[in-house]
């Protein structure tokens, strides 16, 4: 590797900003693709049906403690929980102050990106041009958001109303006096349903399944406030050596949560929920305001939908009949795309009959065949802040590619990737709900990344000697990292040699707790 390889990032969310930033700060030449006007990927609004991005209504799931960039503090003025227009203007901020604009080409589609194994170089072919460009390396960081899955529901050639994905839902305005079913069961799905309210006649939440239905606020307070590092990196390795043991402690924290919230939800509801539950990133429903609109009629809560039976006439799996629907909004997820990229570049494994092909990717993150030159920011998925794995994912990369850090053998990779696949396997089979595409066993994921990227934080808080030795030395600042806020600042503290470290951290880290103090040391009546 030399300072000057070229390398292209496509796409300009929080995960590609992250990508562009690490890379820059290892000297490497860097242009970024992204299809979108303005960087932060959802979180800045599109009007483009085909672009997934917030309402004027969506809040982020976890408190601004959580969820900045490890270099750059959210301002004081950000409320707990953050508007999509509060992060959209972050991350806008995020990409100016540290020049990342100048290196985006906005308003650009990759079109394909193919391999030259004579030259070993990338190429890349952008919507609008008849040459390909060449690169030296790539990272993927198309957002998981992106690719959306649209069912294909019995009967519904004859349905004359509205049938959209949630993807090409933008505002509770078009679907005024309308009779809206929501299709779906996740955090979308809810926001949807709560959005429309008000604007639409009826709105039908259509669902297979219960769920651990939780509010960002328990009892007055943030609940993300317990996932302290220590806190999350203990549950994280009994989840991997005593999953038993993990599912009892957070199915019962959960449900605790949820009953001091809502008291006993009503049956008719259908929220129901597996003791796994609390262990499924799909089991756990983030949302204030749902329960509030099911008990007052706002909202009516439906079994799935079967098929459609006429112009306006639905079915739904119970056999009820609703014969007034105008709309169908299905809130049902997103595929991960790997499209663009030709054959060669990225090989798949079908590990099972029912499970879909599995890209072949070491951590999810690494191609095992051109491991020096390719890598993806949008095929890792687990419990926690996406924002903040994606970019540890991208100091990991930028360090490996720098000579920093170095992968094992082929054979060892292969046998992670193995492994993973199987792990993946065995959860679709053994667990109660659906498995994201991505994901990964969040222990060892996370170890690996720590290391690669090179935080020192496993090294200095973990159950080691050196941390046993940082605790003895600097006790407050130990307390502080393991106990307090798990601020990703805390992710450039250490002085390690690998990612760059931020001179600022410490002051940022005090600033998070203090402002933590804060916040929960409200009065509940005057909290959001």
């Amino acid at each position: 590797m030399t300072a000057a390889a070229h390398v292209a990032v496509i796409g300009a969310g929080p995960a590609g900003l992250a990508a562009i930033k690490s890379l820059l700060d290892e000297g490497f030449e860097v242009t970024c693709f992204e299809q979108r006007a303005n960087p932060g990927g959802i979180w800045a609004f599109s009007e483009d049906p085909t672009h997934t991005s917030v309402t004027s209504q969506t809040k982020a799931q976890l408190s601004k403690f959580l969820t900045p960039f490890s270099d750059f503090p959210h301002s004081d003025d950000v409320p707990r929980h953050p508007t999509g227009a509060h992060l959209g203007a972050y991350y806008r901020d995020y990409a100016i102050h540290y020049g990342l604009t100048d290196k985006i080409r906005f308003g650009v589609t990759v079109e394909s990106i193919k391999r030259d194994e004579s030259r070993k170089l990338w190429l890349v072919k952008i919507s609008g041009e008849d040459t390909m460009r060449p690169f030296d390396k790539i990272i993927y960081a198309v957002g998981t958001e992106t690719k959306a899955k649209l069912p294909t529901i019995e009967g519904q050639e004859q349905f004359q109303g509205r049938l959209i994905h949630g993807q090409a839902y933008k505002r509770p305005e078009e679907f005024a006096g309308m009779n809206v079913i929501v299709l779906g069961q996740g955090n979308s799905a809810a926001d949807c349903a709560v959005e429309l309210t008000g604007k639409a006649s009826k709105v039908y939440f259509a669902h297979r399944r219960g769920a651990l239905v939780i509010p960002r606020m328990v009892k007055g307070k943030r609940f993300d406030r317990f996932a302290m590092w220590k806190a999350v990196s203990t549950l994280f390795w009994a989840e991997r050596f005593f999953p038993a043991l993990h599912a009892w402690m957070i199915n019962k924290n959960f449900t605790a949560a949820m009953r001091s919230s809502w008291g006993d939800i009503e049956p008719e509801f259908r929220f129901d929920w597996h003791p796994r539950y609390a262990s499924n990133v799909t089991g756990v429903l983030m949302t204030d305001d749902l329960i509030p609109a099911l008990r007052d009629g706002r909202v009516q809560s439906t079994w799935a939908l079967r098929k459609i039976v006429g112009p306006k006439a639905v079915e739904m799996e119970d056999g009820t009949v609703l014969d007034d629907v105008d709309a169908i909004i299905c809130c049902t997820g997103y595929s991960t795309p790997f499209g663009v990229f030709d054959e060669t570049a990225i090989k798949f494994n079908e590990p099972d009959p029912k499970v879909p092909p599995q890209p072949n990717l070491y951590y999810n993150v690494i191609s095992p065949e051109y491991p020096d030159s390719l890598a993806f920011l949008n095929f890792a998925v687990l419990f926690g802040s996406a924002s903040q794995c994606r970019e540890l994912a991208s100091m990991a990369i930028a360090q490996i590619w720098t000579g920093k850090s170095s992968l094992p053998p082929r054979e060892e990779m292969d046998r992670q990737i193995r492994e993973r696949q199987s792990w993946y396997v065995k959860r679709c089979y053994t667990e109660p709900l659906v498995q994201l595409e991505g994901l990964v066993e969040p222990d060892s994921w996370l170890r690996w990344v720590h290391s690669t990227a090179g935080t020192g934080l496993y090294e200095n808080l973990g159950w080691t000697w050196q941390g046993l030795r940082f605790s003895l030395r600097h006790p407050r600042t130990y307390l502080l990292l393991a106990y307090g806020v798990n601020t990703p600042h805390m992710l450039r503290y250490f002085e390690t040699g690998k990612r760059k470290a931020w001179d600022g951290a410490m002051e940022a880290i005090r600033h998070a707790n203090k402002m933590s103090r804060l916040d929960l040391s409200k009065k509940e009546e005057k909290q959001e």
